[in-house]
């Protein structure tokens, strides 16, 4: 493994059981087995470790939750594929998850650009999905990035464990409901 890449990997560690203000240079370099000078030659700063981190960790989500929905056939699987398995691996997003529930003002700089690329993907993942019930007949949607950007801002909510677990729900009752209520709507039928 490569020096940047045992950087990342401690400071991905590190950072998901500390948090990024108590991890130090210090900290990473010990844990990488490297030299604080050795960090500095692939990184300005702290910051600048934890932006990559978090990238990583996005990275990886979009791609499991691109493989789930494109083993589906139907829009429902495909609904159903996208929302369990990012609720089902959420957990991998800890750091990026940490610094917005726990440190916003002090560390959201750092990863704005990485949460408005992370919710860019997961529009084009839904556009897809909403293309692909258009095309198959079982919906008409007609402005399909608005409808995907409503869904994403929509669905933001169940992302949060603390969300779920406060009400005794389990993730797949709630992603049924969801997707229920998407494809059926509430009215009286």
């Amino acid at each position: 493994m490569d020096k940047k890449s045992r950087i990342l990997e401690a400071a991905q560690g590190l950072f998901s059981q500390f948090g990024l203000k108590k991890v130090t240079t210090d900290d990473i370099a010990h844990d990488a087995g490297i030299s604080k000078a050795t960090i500095y030659k692939h990184y300005k700063n702290k910051g600048e470790i934890f932006l990559d981190v978090v990238k990583i960790e996005t990275d990886e989500m979009v791609n499991m939750i691109e493989d789930a929905v494109r083993k589906e056939d139907t829009l429902e699987g495909k609904l159903r594929a996208y929302l369990i398995t990012k609720n089902e691996n959420i957990q991998s997003l800890i750091n990026f998850y940490r610094v917005t529930r726990e440190t916003w003002n002090d560390h959201w700089p750092f990863i704005s650009e990485v949460h408005e690329s992370f919710m860019e993907k997961e529009k084009e993942i839904l556009t897809a999905i909403l293309e692909f019930g258009n095309k198959i007949g079982e919906t008409d949607v007609q402005n399909l990035p608005l409808q995907a950007h409503i869904l994403v801002i929509t669905l933001k909510s169940i992302e949060y464990p603390w969300v779920i677990n406060s009400k005794g729900v389990s993730v797949n009752k709630i992603v049924s409901l969801v997707v229920d209520t998407f494809l059926n709507g509430v009215r009286k039928r």
